[in-house]
């Protein structure tokens, strides 16, 4: 009589056709989900600081739901994620383009005033100044924002004075260009 290695009843299910699965994707590990975290924070700062203006939760401040998130995540899918904020800063930063638009532009922390100082030289002259801080020599063009005091504070780029009434203007985006 033929006699059978003992087999662990996982092997022997497998062997027999009884647990046959697709490959299960393994969920990160805390190490890697709190350098995930970690950093999506750090891209978030990025995105404030540079006035890019993404949103949703990719570009959330908080810490834990990075790492929550991550830990029910495919480590493909955390990586992936990592990489998809990163290639959005890099064209935001301008990476070699020639143009770039600022979406509800902001300067130290608030939204942009439409002047460039107090009720004086607003729209192009405020925008010119922008793009200058931006490392842009030249604007080609601009959008306003009317009455966005309302929801928000505007900074006047020339004097750092806040505005913070409901008719306080800013702008929808300024465009840039090398």
């Amino acid at each position: 009589m033929t006699q059978f290695p003992k087999l662990s009843l996982t092997a022997a299910l497998l062997v027999f056709g009884f647990g046959f699965a697709a490959p299960v994707a393994h969920a990160a590990n805390p190490a890697v989900c709190a350098a995930y975290a970690q950093g999506a924070v750090f891209q978030q700062n990025r995105n404030l600081n540079m006035g890019c203006g993404y949103t949703g939760a990719r570009w959330s401040k908080k810490y834990g739901a990075h790492y929550a998130w991550c830990l029910g995540a495919p480590y493909g899918v955390v990586q992936a994620e990592g990489n998809a904020r990163k290639s959005m800063l890099q064209q935001c930063s301008g990476g070699g383009v020639q143009t770039k638009t600022f979406v509800n532009p902001k300067y130290k922390g608030l939204r942009l005033d439409w002047c460039y100082s107090w009720g004086a030289d607003c729209g192009a002259v405020a925008a010119k100044a922008y793009c200058v801080f931006r490392g842009y020599p030249l604007v080609k063009s601009w959008g306003l924002a009317e009455n966005v005091g309302a929801f928000t504070k505007t900074r006047i780029i020339s004097s750092g004075q806040v505005c913070s009434g409901p008719d306080c203007d800013g702008f929808s985006h300024i465009t840039c260009k090398k």
